[in-house]
């Protein structure tokens, strides 16, 4: 069967998956303020505000972070071992996706308290030099001192935010200051309502 009919085949991939086209895209999930916490399901974009401020963050850092919950009941894995309670909460942890920003002025704080604990660390790295050099017992104690103090400062420089708890795929989320909260910006995207989580 001749024919002088041309056919234009579309061009395919034949590796994609059969939804590849289909233009499905992420829908974001939005945030409920909730007291001085915010409600959440991942992903969750919040505003160009400063976390701890409320002032704008478009010239600021932005940050997108993973965070995540452990239920409580896997620290009474400690009596078992500190490794059952790492390989337990690495199983059980729910993550969080978490964009945000801080204004330059935070940031800044930010980066100084980084330097001050990046530098209590090298300080505790040539104490213990020198007391192991010189055995000396009051190095050693200056040691645990930098030792704790680096500790309580990795612990104040981490994360912004900390799920304190998750339900039903909602995480409640602590961290983000009154004025942060109260900014007009940030109530006008707040989700209202249970239907929409």
């Amino acid at each position: 069967m001749d024919s002088d009919e041309t056919y234009i085949v579309p061009e395919i991939n034949p590796f994609a998956s059969p939804m590849a086209d289909s233009g499905v895209g992420t829908q974001e999930s939005g945030y409920r303020i909730q007291g001085n916490k915010l409600e959440a399901r991942t992903p969750v974009q919040l505003p160009k505000v400063c976390i701890h401020c409320g002032e704008d963050a478009n010239q600021g850092r932005s940050f997108a972070r993973t965070i995540y919950w452990t239920p409580p009941w896997i620290f009474l894995l400690l009596l078992a071992g500190p490794i059952f309670v790492i390989i337990g909460s690495m199983l059980v942890r729910k993550p969080l996706k978490i964009d945000y920003a801080l204004c330059q002025a935070c940031n800044g704080r930010r980066k100084i308290r980084l330097a001050a604990v990046s530098l209590i660390w090298l300080a505790l790295l040539g104490c213990m030099i020198w007391a192991l050099a010189w055995e000396s017992g009051v190095l050693g104690l200056l040691c645990l001192f930098l030792f704790l103090a680096g500790i309580v400062g990795l612990i104040l420089c981490g994360e912004h935010f900390k799920a304190t708890s998750h339900s039903s795929g909602v995480f409640q989320l602590a961290g983000a200051k009154a004025p942060f909260l109260e900014h007009p910006l940030v109530l006008r995207h707040s989700v209202d309502g249970e239907d929409a989580f």
